[in-house]
């Protein structure tokens, strides 16, 4: 199993940084068999969870920042978008379902749960997400 994680500063600029980060830590295990398809699921995911992270939580506050934390095995990833804590305190991470099919916000989380193989917010004392996205068959190997 590899694990990388790293710190991003909370502007817009670190949301690409994030992805780059994260397809290069899955290119880069050497067990790693992950399809392109699974790549370009946890690249479109970090994505979205940065801008999440920078959108409504105090991650983008001046001096403030989110951390990405990817676990690769042969068996797929699990990844961690971890903030600072949400502006509206009674905040969590949740689907919101739009009837607004043109709608510029808030189908981030929809797109999370329908790529990832699993996923959902942190432990609570633990601000943010974490997504799971498998490619072999068995549970991970999270003993490693």
């Amino acid at each position: 199993m590899t694990v990388a994680f790293t710190s991003f500063p909370g502007i817009p600029d670190s949301v690409a940084a994030a992805r780059r980060f994260v397809v290069g830590a899955i290119r880069l295990c050497p067990r790693s068999t992950a399809p392109d398809e699974v790549v370009g699921r946890a690249e479109l995911i970090v994505s979205e969870l940065a801008t999440n992270a920078i959108r409504h939580t105090r991650s983008s506050d001046p001096g403030e920042s989110f951390m990405v934390r990817v676990r690769v095995d042969d068996r797929g990833v699990w990844a961690e978008v971890c903030t600072r804590e949400p502006r509206l305190w009674n905040s969590v991470p949740r689907v919101v379902k739009s009837d607004d099919p043109f709608s510029e916000h808030g189908r981030g989380l929809l797109l999370v749960e329908q790529l990832a193989t699993r996923w959902g917010r942190l432990a609570p004392w633990e601000d943010g997400v974490f997504f799971h996205l498998a490619w072999n068959d068995g549970p991970p190997d999270l003993a490693a």
